[in-house]
């Protein structure tokens, strides 16, 4: 149960992520209609490697989601083990 409200949290950490990059590509966007056509070329190229870049960094943000989500669940997995063999001990 407890990675249905990390996966809410990846979702908006990703939205954040893409919506965040948009005023970044605003020099971008005024060369993507440049009448230079190596210039509108590059700008494409850049726009490009810009959108690359937000989602790598919104995967990467998801996987450490994933990864709290799963170390959670370790601990409490160690944490009833734990408990199940004091049981087993305290029982004769």
């Amino acid at each position: 149960m407890r990675i249905l409200p990390s996966a809410a949290a990846l979702w908006l950490l990703s939205a954040l992520a893409l919506s965040s990059c948009q005023s970044d590509n605003a020099p971008v966007a005024n060369d993507l209609n440049s009448s230079n056509p190596e210039v509108a070329t590059q700008a494409r190229k850049v726009q490009e490697l810009l959108t690359e870049v937000d989602r790598q960094k919104a995967v990467i943000e998801a996987d450490k989601a994933k990864l709290t989500a799963i170390e959670q669940q370790l601990e409490g997995s160690r944490q009833n083990l734990d408990g199940l063999k004091k049981q087993v001990q305290a029982t004769p």
